[in-house]
């Protein structure tokens, strides 16, 4: 069974695409998709049809990550963040990481903010993964090759900071996404 649907809204470009295309490489369990013309109706059907939890779909603004839309397998969208910057995992890392088969953990660095707590809590639901409360990273060893962390925190410009980590060598994969408000 599919945890995520990944797709874009009806109008991207190229970087939104590689977006889509990062964010599915570091969700296991996860199945990306070209959208095209499709509809509401239609992509509710796909999500059913996938046996998904939820479908993403990344919007564009002025050629970026806009926001990043949580639809359920009726339709409703119960989720939306606002991204303010979206790092692709080119930009975040040198060296070419494998594509994640399972999340080990979520972390949350800053336990006290509540929209870490809330997207915490929302990724914990759809994944089944536990929200692990941390003051860092730490490598797990190479017994965790292929699996990765969501890693969420909030640092002093008060933002959420939602990006992955490899599990085993304790490495930054992206993409990095600045939130800037969740809705």
């Amino acid at each position: 069974m599919d945890l995520f649907l990944i797709t874009t809204s009806r109008r991207t470009s190229n970087r939104v695409r590689s977006f889509v295309r990062d964010l599915w490489s570091v969700l296991p369990g996860s199945e990306r998709f070209n959208r095209g013309g499709m509809n509401l109706s239609e992509l509710t059907a796909r999500i059913q049809i996938s046996t998904a939890k939820v479908a993403l779909v990344v919007t564009m603004f002025r050629g970026n990550v806009g926001d990043i839309r949580f639809i359920n397998s009726n339709g409703v969208e119960f989720i939306t963040i606002r991204t303010k910057s979206a790092a692709l995992k080119r930009e975040v890392q040198s060296r070419k990481a494998p594509r994640i088969n399972s999340i080990h953990s979520i972390v949350s660095l800053n336990s006290d903010n509540p929209d870490v707590i809330r997207l915490g809590a929302i990724l914990a639901e759809v994944t089944d993964v536990p929200v692990v409360k941390s003051d860092g990273i730490m490598p797990l060893g190479s017994d965790y090759s292929n699996m990765g962390s969501i890693v969420l925190d909030a640092p002093k410009s008060g933002s959420v900071i939602w990006t992955h980590y490899h599990s085993a060598d304790g490495m930054e994969i992206g993409p990095r996404i600045s939130v800037k408000s969740i809705q």
